[in-house]
């Protein structure tokens, strides 16, 4: 028995490495060596960072709704050791995405041993999730390091706090979320989300914990909002003006938590974002005599914190359309809430009572059912970001040559919607002798002569 059961792990471990083998190659042939959009806002920073006139707030500073304190840091040290090779900023990307799936195979290993060992099967479904090309905007743009730090952290967070009081762990888990909070929004909702967590695995200590929590997310509250400049858009409140307002935003976030497995068709997202939130919440209802182990807990605090995510996204977003609620960045946030259904539910099963046996096939049925619809349309959503990161690096390849050229303001907007700004951004880096321009780069064609 026990040479085949290490026959059945090795291909549990070769299944779920073919998601990831699979996004590898995708960035491989996808990626383009070119800064793109929201990257150009780090020109300004490496202009000063070389000139030796950096100053803390050119970490502090908004962009967007977010202060990525952290994110911008570690860009910064990438691009002065590497002078701006794009490419090791989708290797760190990279790394953090392992690190995310590596706190998931660290809840599979120690959380199951008292309820009947790890699910090893389930491991292939979550690295389709983890890994899937849905992230592609995050995978391909090192920009979007923020976003996949603030995942890392936040899931780091929910797992230290799961644990219960360990010495240190509260002390962990604010630090985590201290940083979730200074990488991306989202971090902002980890405080509220996690903080029935918190209380839930105090332990007799639970109130002075809770305490300290809440103390501490006042604190990262008003720091964050510390002349803070509302973006333009219209009041959250709106959404509920009137019972169309609430519809939509309810699509909305419907919309949003079921991009992850769906993002091919509107319809089907909402859907399928609805039936994630249904049985999230049975499941956590139907296991709630679990409520202080871990293995019920983590997926818990995960799966409130996705929801609660698209909650305020939807808030701020929903005017703006469903399209919004697909976009492919953003169904990093909501991953969480399925990899939480996989967890809840296998969980919930080996909880079934064994008789009568029929009934127990037949939930065994149907939950088999689910699971394929669910590969399905997560591998048909794969397929789909594939083809979109495709196109969008054939665009980066014409942008890049507009970039290195400087002589088509056609070509320069493929990277940045403003021409002034990309223009006087352009002189930068090649001041600086950066990005393209840097000695190592090459060209993607024969370049004309010196402009």
């Amino acid at each position: 028995m026990y040479p085949k059961f290490r026959v059945s792990q090795a291909i549990v471990v070769l299944l779920a490495l073919v998601p990831f083998a699979y996004l590898v190659r995708l960035c491989l042939i996808a990626y383009v060596d070119v800064p793109y959009w929201d990257a150009w806002e780090m020109v300004p920073r490496l202009d000063r960072m070389y000139a030796g006139t950096l100053t803390f707030f050119d970490f502090w500073g908004q962009h967007n709704e977010h202060r990525p304190i952290l994110p911008v840091a570690i860009l910064l040290v990438i691009a002065r050791i590497t002078r701006w090779d794009t490419r090791w900023e989708i290797v760190a990307n990279f790394a953090i995405g392992i690190g995310i799936f590596a706190v998931y195979c660290a809840y599979l290993r120690t959380a199951w041993r008292a309820h009947g060992g790890a699910p090893l099967w389930l491991l292939p479904f979550v690295s389709l999730l983890l890994f899937s090309t849905a992230q592609w905007e995050n995978w391909l743009w090192g920009w979007q390091l923020q976003l996949l730090l603030g995942a890392l952290l936040s899931a780091l967070t929910s797992y230290i706090l799961a644990q219960g009081p360990r010495p240190g762990s509260l002390w962990k888990a604010i630090a985590c979320a201290v940083g979730a909070t200074y990488s991306f929004a989202a971090g902002l909702v980890l405080w509220p989300s996690q903080a029935a967590g918190v209380w839930i695995a105090g332990g007799p200590r639970r109130l002075i914990r809770f305490a300290v929590w809440m103390a501490a997310a006042v604190l990262v509250w008003a720091s964050y909002f510390y002349k803070f400049a509302r973006p333009d858009q219209p009041p959250m409140l709106s959404n509920f003006s009137s019972p169309a307002a609430i519809q939509a935003y309810a699509i909305y976030l419907c919309t949003e938590l079921g991009a992850p497995i769906a993002n091919y068709s509107v319809g089907v997202s909402t859907i399928a974002g609805a039936v994630a939130a249904v049985l999230f919440t049975f499941f956590a209802i139907s296991l709630r005599d679990l409520r202080t182990d871990p293995v019920y807990l983590f997926p818990v605090c995960a799966g409130l914190q996705s929801i609660l995510n698209a909650a305020v996204t939807g808030l701020g977003r929903t005017w703006m359309g469903l399209a919004q609620a697909q976009s492919w960045r953003y169904t990093t946030l909501t991953l969480p809430l399925w990899c939480a259904v996989l967890f809840l539910g296998t969980l919930w099963f080996r909880r079934v009572p064994l008789a009568p046996v029929r009934p127990r096939r037949v939930i065994a049925a149907v939950m088999t059912a689910l699971l394929l619809v669910l590969l399905a349309s997560t591998a048909r959503t794969v397929r789909a970001g594939a083809i979109v990161a495709s196109a969008r690096g054939e665009r980066n390849m014409y942008g890049r040559r507009g970039l290195l050229t400087g002589k088509s303001d056609a070509l320069l907007l493929e990277l940045y919607p403003h021409i002034t700004l990309i223009r006087e951004r352009r002189a930068v880096l090649r001041r600086l002798r950066l990005a393209v321009f840097r000695p190592a780069a090459q060209p993607s064609y024969p370049l004309p002569g010196a402009e």
